[in-house]
């Protein structure tokens, strides 16, 4: 698959983001997780 590194794109990674990508790496998907800040959002980080 040269076109296509990933099978799936994760925008955010805050709690809903990381989940979809950790269930999607169980299923042994290629996957990306693009956010602009720390991973864990904002209830997270600044809760």
């Amino acid at each position: 698959m040269a076109g296509r590194p990933f099978d799936l794109v994760v925008i955010g990674g805050g709690a809903a983001g990381i989940n979809a990508t950790k269930t999607a790496l169980s299923l042994d998907a290629r996957v990306a997780l693009i956010d602009r800040g720390p991973l864990g959002g904002v209830c997270v980080n600044r809760g």
